[in-house]
């Protein structure tokens, strides 16, 4: 599985783990297989597992736990009510302002709870989405470090109601994508980098901006 596309041996592995659990291999609750075990079974880097867990950890189908291991997440139901269906122009508008507060405080809550680990994985989406080769592709990674920011605020029911309206979040990134291309990069660089720096309040800037400067460019006349 090795190569010199990182992005396509990436993609082997996130469709190799995103198939098992589907099929029952891993089941809800349950421990993955470790990292090394991953790269020995699969013939592939600990630099590519890592970045296949994060794309996975990002849609919310695992977690992380320091010094356990990663976990299959139980799925949300898939008629759940925060799961937001057809909206238009302005329901675009109203879950932009709405992401405004939670993520907003998310950013900043990851800037006292991150972990190395959190920080790793931030990383990683923000290189796949500089790499992605499609914009379904970058849109995954693009709502993979939003995902990833909830997890690291440490707050349960943010992450919770993040993962419930994940369709309706998909839509709204590949929409965002295929007008803005990889311009959020820059923005999640400078979140991140608070949140590194344990800035509570630049970190919450940083994100009020990056939305805001998106809900400009999506939801203008």
């Amino acid at each position: 599985m090795s190569g010199p596309d990182l992005s396509s041996a990436t993609d082997q592995v996130f469709g190799y783990l995103s198939r098992g659990i589907a099929a029952g291999t891993w089941k809800p609750g349950e421990k993955l297989p470790s990292e090394a075990q991953l790269c020995r079974q699969l013939g592939a880097s600990r630099v590519t597992v890592r970045s296949a867990l994060s794309r996975l950890a990002g849609l919310g189908q695992v977690r992380s736990q320091q010094g356990r291991g990663t976990f299959v997440c139980r799925p949300a139901p898939p008629d759940a009510p925060g799961d937001l269906l057809g909206l238009g122009e302005a329901d675009r508008l109203s879950v932009f302002e709405f992401r405004k507060i939670i993520e907003s405080e998310s950013a900043a809550l990851a800037a006292i709870r991150a972990t190395s680990a959190d920080v790793t994985e931030m990383e990683q989406s923000i290189l796949g989405m500089e790499s992605g080769q499609s914009d379904e592709a970058v849109a995954e990674q693009d709502m993979a470090f939003h995902c990833l920011v909830a997890r690291a605020s440490g707050n349960e029911v943010i992450l919770r109601v993040f993962q419930l309206m994940r369709s309706t979040y998909i839509r709204m990134f590949e929409d965002n994508v295929s007008l803005l291309g990889k311009t959020g990069t820059e923005h999640h660089r400078r979140i991140l980098l608070a949140i590194q720096t344990r800035d509570m309040q630049t970190a919450r800037n940083c994100m009020l901006e990056h939305l805001d400067d998106t809900m400009r460019a999506i939801c203008r006349p």
